[in-house]
């Protein structure tokens, strides 16, 4: 769960940046500013303006802000596709300690991307709903998974794998 919220913090405050970087490139982007540029001579001035101009600065606001939009998007891209799966090897172990339905279930549950309907364990084993009700809670009490209520039906998450409780 720790390694869940640290990553949604993260998710978090690449979002901020990229926000904060993308409205300071639009605002910078948008309003160049023009200057003037005055030349003295001994009886005559020039003045003359030069719209739409980026100053040293500006463009280095606007280079900076590019690249942290650039890198907090292109990390958030990425996030996403991190997986956090464990090694069938390491499921060995843990695969042994469980009864048949609890390894059914559970290897489908892994199989599923670690995430299933209880619904649709009952449908894909052709177990009794009272049987997968119960072997999920046995599970859960392992902490190998974890019941989340969505309306009128359970959402199976397998929890990251590590040696399960003995009881």
């Amino acid at each position: 769960m720790r390694l869940g919220l640290r990553l949604d913090r993260w998710r978090l405050i690449l979002a901020l940046i990229y926000l904060a970087s993308t409205t300071v490139l639009v605002v910078k982007m948008a309003s160049p500013v023009n200057i003037q540029i005055i030349v003295q001579g001994e009886q005559d001035i020039y003045v003359r303006e030069v719209s739409n101009i980026y100053t040293f600065t500006d463009m280095l606001i606007i280079t900076v802000a590019a690249v942290a939009m650039a890198s907090s998007g292109l990390s958030l891209v990425l996030m996403g596709r991190i997986s956090l799966e464990v090694k069938p090897k390491s499921l060995e172990p843990i695969m042994k300690t469980l009864s048949e339905n609890e390894g059914k279930i559970y290897g489908l549950i892994r199989d599923m991307g670690g995430v299933a309907f209880q619904s649709e364990l009952v449908e894909a084993l052709n177990l009794s709903k009272s049987t997968v009700s119960i072997t999920l809670d046995r599970l859960e009490a392992k902490g190998l998974i974890e019941k989340r209520k969505r309306g009128m039906s359970n959402v199976i998450i397998a929890r990251p794998s590590r040696q399960p409780a003995l009881r």
